[in-house]
């Protein structure tokens, strides 16, 4: 399979673009010929003018700790010092500027490291980091980083709540390409539909070249202000390594806690770790490490017993190499027979990856309970930037897998929003519009439903399961049917299959759907069922009009 980069401008189309700029211009009513503007073009601002760091702070980053309700990572990149390099910060006040705060509310603090690295640019990139500590649960607070002298704006974070509260997050796959033209208009996108949120997840090759200061320096420009306010958890990618060396920038710029597998070599900390945020366990596992049989053991091992003692409702792992991969020709059968198992069996929630430069999304085939319910783990492929490949669904299907959905030359953002009972996915292309999307329900027993956020298409058919379609007269049928909405009333008629679809047939009763959306029935065929006449179930509500299988009466 080609990684060749595809042209922004196809060459019909660029031949047409310089004949127009070859022609004359009409400008004040004057022919203009575009040597009249000077005969040699602009030429390209250099990179390491652009990246250049100064006394001034920039590429400003929330990394979460293990107590996001009581603590908060700040990294920076600035020149200072680790002796002037410092931080304040304040509950949030009503305004500041002339307004000054009250004696003894800003607090100073130090940064715990400075770490430099000598980029590919011809300077150093020195990133400092701070750790703001005994912090108020669900609380907002006004930062800012600098040297004393030189400071960021001021910025605004909220801590998480001590309890499990609804909240939502942001899902990117891979960046790594047309990481200053493409990408930026996602990622302001997203952030215009879901400002509020407290957590990004970035499933791996934020960059393309590991250590190039240019493709850092344009990742961080392309969120801009977003990532000082909304906590990053990222995994490293193939491309955050250089052969088997982990990108310099990766432990100065993401301080991720470290609390990773056991043993593992020094140099792979931090590049799986674990946060509990507000009742979801989120779980970073590096998948890069997958041909190395006892480090991934001792992640695999790491893996479950997360997954094993977990006291949150929700689970959302993420990592970069698809368990069923969406390119042509990409397969990882050591990650699908070593994780694939835990998440179905530990009841993970969402598998969050990247890699494959497509988007797809399923659960196993195993767990579908309808045309748009399954019970199981969702598993979703995604990509953020503007490279793209060919999508293949084959490595699914191959392995009892469904893909619910799929895409390519797409790219997409993902809006996750947690409640009490639910989450809802949604996956979004750059220009906003809606690309697909579940509802994943889950009960106190850990029982749950994951519904396909509703169309007109699928919310009609056959869709209702029958005990069995051979009865006889007056003989009982039981009744099951998915993707209601909690609560939700649902009327039950018996249809002769050679009425049409306009006739709802005889009444049978009613019943209200269970908290997972989910309708379980039994009833006796009524008299006008009659011998060597055929029926279906047909099933009424606000959201669906579905039925069964056809019915056979006997004798």
């Amino acid at each position: 399979m080609s990684d060749v980069k595809r042209p922004w401008i196809p060459g019909s189309r660029r031949a047409r673009l310089t004949a127009i700029g070859a022609a004359a211009m009409l400008v004040g009513g004057f022919a203009v010929s575009p040597v009249a503007f000077g005969d040699a073009a602009p030429g390209k601002y250099p990179a390491a003018e652009i990246h250049r760091p100064s006394p001034m702070p920039d590429r400003i980053i929330l990394t979460p700790t293990t107590t996001p309700a009581s603590s908060q990572r700040v990294t920076w990149r600035a020149e200072a010092t680790p002796e002037w390099a410092q931080a304040e910060i304040l509950e949030a006040p009503a305004a500041l500027g002339q307004v000054v705060p009250a004696a003894g509310t800003v607090s100073v603090v130090k940064a715990t490291s400075t770490k430099s690295v000598n980029t590919s640019l011809g300077y150093a990139s020195t990133y400092h980091t701070v750790e703001f500590v005994g912090l108020k649960p669900g609380t907002r607070y006004t930062y800012r980083v600098g040297d004393g002298t030189n400071w960021s704006a001021w910025t605004d974070f909220t801590t998480a709540t001590a309890d499990a509260q609804p909240f939502s997050f942001i899902y990117y796959g891979d960046a790594q390409n047309y990481l200053d033209t493409a990408l930026p208009r996602v990622f302001r996108q997203a952030f215009a539909d879901r400002p509020q949120a407290k957590v990004i997840v970035n499933a791996g090759d934020l960059i393309d070249s590991a250590n190039s200061e240019e493709q850092w320096g344009q990742w961080y420009q392309a969120g801009g202000f977003i990532d000082s306010q909304i906590n990053n958890i990222s995994i490293p990618g193939n491309h955050e390594y250089s052969g088997s060396a982990l990108s310099q920038f990766w432990t100065p710029q993401f301080p991720y806690p470290d609390n990773g597998p056991a043993g593992w070599p020094a140099e792979l900390a931090k590049t799986a770790y674990t946060v509990d945020y507000q009742g979801v366990r989120f779980i970073g596992l590096n998948t890069n490490v997958q041909g190395i049989p006892d480090v991934m053991a001792a992640q695999t091992a790491w893996l479950e017993g997360l997954l094993k003692n977990n006291p949150n409702k929700w689970t959302v792992v993420t990592f970069h190499h698809p368990v069923y991969s969406t390119a042509e020709g990409r397969d990882n059968p050591v990650i699908r027979a070593q994780w694939g198992p835990l998440f179905e069996k530990y009841g993970v929630d969402l598998v969050l990856q990247g890699h494959d430069h497509t988007y797809g999304r399923g659960s196993v085939t195993s767990s579908r309970q309808s045309v748009t319910v399954h019970d199981s783990t969702v598993y979703a492929v995604s990509v953020s930037g503007g490279k793209m490949y060919d999508v293949d669904g084959s490595v699914w299907t191959d392995n009892a897998a469904d893909i619910m959905s799929k895409a390519e030359d797409k790219q997409l953002y993902q809006l996750i929003d947690v409640t009490g009972d639910s989450i809802r996915y949604e996956a979004r292309y750059a220009n906003g519009q809606h690309h697909d999307g579940v509802v994943i329900r889950k009960n106190a027993a850990g029982e749950r439903t994951v519904n396909e956020l509703r169309t007109p298409e699928n919310t009609v058919g056959e869709q209702v399961k029958v005990n069995k379609t051979i009865v006889e007269a007056k003989g009982k049928v039981k009744v099951d049917a998915f993707g209601y909405d909690p609560g939700e009333e649902v009327t039950v008629y018996l249809r002769n299959s050679k009425d049409g679809a306009g006739k709802k047939g005889v009444f049978i009763g009613y019943r209200k759907a269970d908290e997972l959306g989910r309708i379980e029935y039994s009833f006796a065929l009524p008299p006008s069922a009659k011998k060597n006449t055929t029926h279906v179930v047909y099933l009424d509500s606000e959201n669906q009009q579905i039925t069964s299988p056809v019915i056979t009466v006997t004798k």
